[in-house]
């Protein structure tokens, strides 16, 4: 390290060397000529060092720097430390980047890296196969423009990653891909692309069962039911003993109806079949208006105080069909668990940013552990009584759909013996 002593170790030299010099030059009367050539003898061999230090730096191809007394032999000393430390780092590095590059060689997945603007600054080899991108052309290209499917545009458009897009592969159009962006750094984003075609192929698998099976369902039930209801005890005396298990028939064959009805309703929303007549105005406050009247007549003999409260003018853009089934399963299941003497209230308003459906029950409320569950299919919080009450088990997945297909989620809010609130929440579009 350099430090002042060396520097004041030059400057006494420099000044006793002068000093000398001049006493000598006075003595023939030569005093600044003697200075002058001693400052210029100085200069010079400066200017000698910075040329050893420049070949040495440049164009030498020698680790070990030239010698030289004084300050100059402590910077090139100093230099020559710091050039040792900066390969040992540069040698490190290299390292890590040929790890870097090995291990996403290997992965499955493709990870890109992208600028705000979209440009690509580096992709690993999964991504030249699942994109059909080339690394001598495609560095520097925008990915908008070589990933030009309208889905993957409009996501891009939206600025919203929180959850991963599925699209067809540019390369091949048999792959199915999901992909993530996560914006890092403030202007780069990491995009990873999955290959999901063999889950994609299952889920229409399951999906087209679902479907066939519901659809084959459909005929039998109808059957059965349309001779349980021929057999009915007051017009037929002799099966007054037979009364009990015929209205038990009935009962569950009317269940199952439901069950498989809501099943080709799921196929269909799955499929998104239905996106087609998503464009609608929607008087939303009618619907939900005549909602209210059928959940009183529901409720019966239970007394529930039912109300709707209307705080906005808003319509809805999409399925009437879609958006009436969605609200009509979440006031029915307010109806369905909450006590006799229960009050439910339905609100309709509007935030700054969002519309929002509230339906809102003082029943028994839900533990905190079953709320992430309850959109799954089949999914009950208590089996028994859920199955008493008459649902399906696949209300609140149908309502996840719907909200899917029209740009909103689900939210919930529940607390043991005092009630739950379950709300649609919509974007407010301008």
């Amino acid at each position: 390290m350099w430090t002042n002593r060396h520097w004041q170790a030059e400057f006494w030299t420099l000044a006793f060397i002068t000093l000398v010099v001049s006493l000598i030059g006075s003595l023939f009367d030569k005093a600044a000529a003697c200075i002058a050539v001693i400052l210029f003898a100085y200069l010079l061999w400066n200017l000698v060092q910075l040329s050893r230090l420049f070949y040495w730096l440049v164009k030498s191809k020698s680790l070990y720097p030239p010698s030289a007394p004084g300050i100059w032999g402590e910077v090139f000393n100093h230099l020559y430390v710091l050039q040792r430390k900066n390969r040992k780092e540069l040698k490190k590095l290299k390292s890590i980047i040929s790890e870097f590059r090995a291990s996403t060689s290997a992965l499955r997945e493709g990870a890109l890296i992208i600028s705000n603007q979209g440009e690509i600054r580096w992709f690993n080899k999964a991504s030249e196969k699942l994109l059909g991108l080339k690394a001598n052309t495609d560095i520097g290209q925008r990915l908008f423009n070589l990933l030009r499917h309208p889905n993957f545009i409009e996501y891009e458009k939206a600025r919203d990653y929180e959850k991963p897009l599925t699209i067809q592969s540019p390369a091949d159009e048999n792959l199915m891909l999901n992909v993530h962006i996560t914006p890092y750094n403030n202007d780069q984003r990491l995009v990873i692309i999955r290959n999901i075609t063999e889950k994609h192929r299952l889920e229409r698998v399951r999906q087209d069962f679902v479907a066939n099976v519901s659809h084959e369902l459909r005929t039998p039930l109808t059957v059965i039911r349309g001779y349980l209801e021929m057999l009915d005890p007051e017009l037929y005396p002799e099966l007054k003993s037979v009364e009990k298990p015929l209205s038990m028939m009935r009962h569950q064959a009317l269940n199952m109806g439901r069950l498989v009805d809501d099943l080709l309703l799921l196929s269909r929303l799955d499929a998104k079949d239905l996106q087609s007549s998503t464009s609608q105005q929607i008087e939303v406050n009618s619907m939900l208006e005549s909602i209210c009247t059928e959940a009183k007549a529901l409720s019966g003999d239970k007394g529930h105080t039912i109300e709707f409260h209307s705080q906005s003018n808003k319509k809805l853009v999409g399925s009437e069909k879609q958006i009436r089934s969605a609200f009509s399963n979440l006031v029915f299941n307010a109806v369905r668990y909450t006590q006799k003497g229960g009050r439910i209230d339905i609100y309709w308003k509007e935030t700054e940013q969002n519309l929002v459906l509230s339906v809102s029950d003082n029943g028994p409320g839900i533990k905190q552990e079953h709320i992430p569950r309850l959109t799954e299919r089949f999914y009950r919080v208590d089996p028994g009584r859920s199955r008493e009450q008459g649902g399906t088990g696949l209300g609140l997945a149908i309502v996840k759909h719907v909200l899917e297909l029209h740009d909103g989620y689900l939210k919930v809010e529940s607390t043991v013996g005092k009630g739950s609130t379950f709300s649609c929440v919509f974007r407010l579009h301008p």
